[in-house]
């Protein structure tokens, strides 16, 4: 299979996009729901189709150490199926996994951020994100070197009803870095 391509910074602005736009308080309330909500938003914008080699939003639920060489299960991915064929290994097709806590503590976000680490060494995954539900907080200063260059730190809240969304890391222009070309 030809190496599959992946465009971070159209991702980066549907993930910014959809983060803007989920607005009920009850989701704020809670980190399965708020996730919910926010796979729902990128389907809707990153659907089939839209990005080449057309990969899948989902949940992650199903890392076997067998398969995977890892267990970390993150709270969304995005990847192109292995199931679907043409890939040499588990290892290839992966483009994004997600990390979502509600009010994360720094004990928390640290251990959310080793989870990444270890997602980018053992599945390659080029780009990886963490947010911060329900906080002003990135907690961008908490990732570590190892990933620092490839992940993207959001924290989304609600301030008077409205949606309001922080980001800190590489600039959504670095997709050339993102994209490892």
């Amino acid at each position: 299979m030809k190496k599959a391509r992946f465009a971070a910074a159209q991702f980066l602005i549907a993930l910014q996009e959809s983060l803007q736009s989920i607005s009920e308080a009850l989701l704020y309330a809670d980190e399965r729901g708020f996730q919910g909500a926010l796979l729902h938003e990128l389907n809707a914008r990153l659907g089939h189709g839209v990005l080449q080699d057309d990969p899948v939003i989902q949940q992650e639920y199903q890392k076997r150490m067998r398969h995977h060489g890892i267990k970390i299960r993150p709270d969304i991915i995005v990847h192109v199926p292995f199931e679907r064929g043409g890939m040499d290994g588990r290892d290839e097709g992966n483009f994004v996994a997600i990390e979502l806590k509600r009010r994360a503590t720094a004990k928390q976000a640290s251990h959310a951020f080793a989870s990444l680490a270890k997602m980018k060494k053992a599945l390659k995954y080029p780009l990886t994100v963490f947010i911060n539900v329900d906080s002003a907080e990135t907690l961008a200063a908490l990732c570590p070197k190892s990933i620092a260059d490839q992940t993207v730190c959001f924290a989304a809240r609600l301030e008077d009803g409205k949606p309001v969304v922080k980001s800190e890391g590489p600039v959504i222009g670095a997709e050339k870095k993102l994209a490892g070309d």
